[in-house]
């Protein structure tokens, strides 16, 4: 893996841009400490934005954690059995 550690108050988008071009992850510090990484983005990333922005699908999460909590359960054994484990 190649990175590249830049100092954020020396270094303009521009720089950081290049820099990531040419690198698998570009960490910027800020007085000596690392404050954030810069990684390329792929697919994954894009999707998971989309489903972030997506209220309908939020709620959905929303109402499965609800459910989790108060829905009826099974017993690992009664989830094995069908599968015969």
């Amino acid at each position: 893996m190649k990175s590249a550690t830049l100092d954020a108050s020396k270094v303009t988008l521009s720089e950081l841009l290049g820099t990531a071009e040419q690198n698998d992850v570009v960490f910027v510090q800020t007085e000596g400490h690392t404050r954030f990484a810069v990684i390329p983005a792929d697919e994954s990333d894009e999707e998971i934005l989309a489903l972030r922005s997506s209220g309908e699908f939020m709620t959905y999460l929303v109402d499965a954690e609800r459910r989790a909590v108060t829905g009826p359960r099974k017993a690992l054994q009664q989830i094995r059995e069908p599968f015969g484990l």
